[in-house]
């Protein structure tokens, strides 16, 4: 019988969340229980296993193989909404930063890479609600898999001269969006997300679905921005490579150039973008990419949201520093990260610009990176704990309020959110 899968991009990564059962007649008046299912699931095709590296913080169960549980099961629409009556079943599952199972992807070593999954859900009708009493169904035919806000991506290929890249892009202006715009007579901002090191590689998509950076095209952020372009480059290496292959401690790259080129030729190719609401991020090796784009071209942005960014202090001029004074920038960082240490890198480059006298630069430095939610908890009920390194969660969230002296940024007097005072810059 057949079933299909949806996947939400959680605050750890792409998980099925829910499994839509097709069935071959109507019926009503049916309240399944979650334990009339049993779901085992069958992960494959992630190449040879190799070091785990620091950067990925602790590593997780990396089960292939097993059941998941089911916390909830309703008769539903095709869509998976909850009906009186309809030909479907959904099924919820139970997610968690620990369990690995219901991801769609998984840490290869080098990159996050897309895994093959298959679903077989057993199903006891003890009432015989589908047809005959005390009968076993099984599910185990996919319709495929849907991923929420992930498949509203474009893909793209930047055919550059010396270092081609590609690259995904979410258009607001498309046919599927979901958010209607209020000033429907202005351009649209451009935001421009530069992935961490386990994002590279040749699956571009994971470029949004590695992080939670979906969360820039759901209905809530679009709506502070009144609708924005999002460009997601993805490096086939790390942003951080010299040329050597290896990790650089140079502040060195040979993507710089290549890839001001692409988000130059993206913004000519899109009329429909204000050219003076361009605004680069990105976490970790692309926290490294966003200040060294920046440096080179500080005249095309209007702010930078740099997220554990890894260009150390040294590579860092003094010129530099004067420039970019001028430049509305928000940092965030936790003091928790043992990757990249928040002293040797954003927290010394941040004292130098505010020695230079910089105005609108901000620092929200957590203390440790934490469910916010209030949904995952630990094995004492506490809220999770996530690796430290890991600041991307509470800044895609636009949870990031507070400056570097503990105190709210502020904005026209009041207290301000990192994504909401992003969308008040402008060149």
């Amino acid at each position: 019988m057949n079933y299909e899968t949806i996947t939400e991009v959680l605050d750890f990564g792409p998980f099925i969340t829910k499994a839509i059962l097709h069935l071959d007649n109507e019926i009503s008046g049916w309240n399944p229980s979650p334990s009339d299912f049993h779901v085992h699931v069958t992960r494959t095709n992630i190449g040879p296993e190799v070091p785990w590296p620091i950067f990925m913080g602790p590593k997780p169960d990396m089960q292939m193989k097993g059941h998941r549980h089911v916390k909830a099961a309703y008769v539903s629409d095709k869509e998976g909404n909850k009906a009186e009556s309809g030909k479907y079943v959904t099924l919820e599952f139970e997610n968690h930063p620990t369990h690995q199972l219901g991801s769609i992807m998984v840490f290869n070593g080098i990159f996050n890479v897309s895994v093959d999954f298959k679903y077989e859900i057993a199903l006891h009708d003890v009432e015989g609600k589908l047809g005959k009493a005390d009968t076993k169904y099984v599910f185990d035919n996919s319709l495929g898999n849907k991923i929420v806000l992930g498949d509203l991506f474009k893909t793209g290929r930047h055919e550059d001269k010396e270092i081609p890249l590609n690259y995904v892009y979410y258009d607001p202006t498309g046919s599927d969006v979901t958010y209607t715009r209020k000033d429907k007579s202005s351009k649209y901002p451009l935001l421009i997300w530069l992935h961490g090191a386990g994002e590279g590689g040749e699956e571009p998509l994971i470029a949004v679905i590695g992080n939670k950076v979906t969360n820039l095209i759901s209905e809530e952020i679009q709506e502070i921005f009144d609708g924005a372009y999002l460009l997601a480059p993805q490096c086939p290496t790390m942003w951080m490579n010299d040329g050597s292959g290896e990790y650089t401690l140079s502040g060195q790259s040979i993507y710089l150039e290549a890839l001001d080129r692409l988000i130059g030729d993206f913004i000519s190719e899109h009329p429909e973008i204000d050219t003076d609401r361009i605004y680069i991020g990105g976490d970790s090796n692309g926290g490294f990419m966003t200040m060294k784009q920046i440096i080179y071209n500080q005249d095309r942005y209007a702010a930078a949201f740099p997220v554990c960014e890894a260009l150390v202090n040294t590579a860092i001029s003094d010129e530099d520093i004067e420039r970019l004074k001028e430049l509305p920038i928000w940092f965030t960082h936790s003091a928790t990260d043992t990757t990249v240490n928040p002293e040797e890198y954003p927290i010394t480059t941040y004292n130098r610009l505010m020695k230079a006298g910089a105005k609108n630069v901000h620092f929200t430095y957590w203390d440790k990176i934490e469910d916010l939610s209030g949904e995952y908890k630990d094995e004492n009920g506490n809220p999770y704990e996530y690796y430290g390194h890991w600041a991307w969660i509470p800044m895609l969230n636009n949870d990031c309020v507070l400056d570097f002296d503990k105190k709210p940024v502020q904005c026209d007097g009041k207290d301000i959110h990192i994504l909401n005072w992003l969308a008040k810059q402008h060149k």
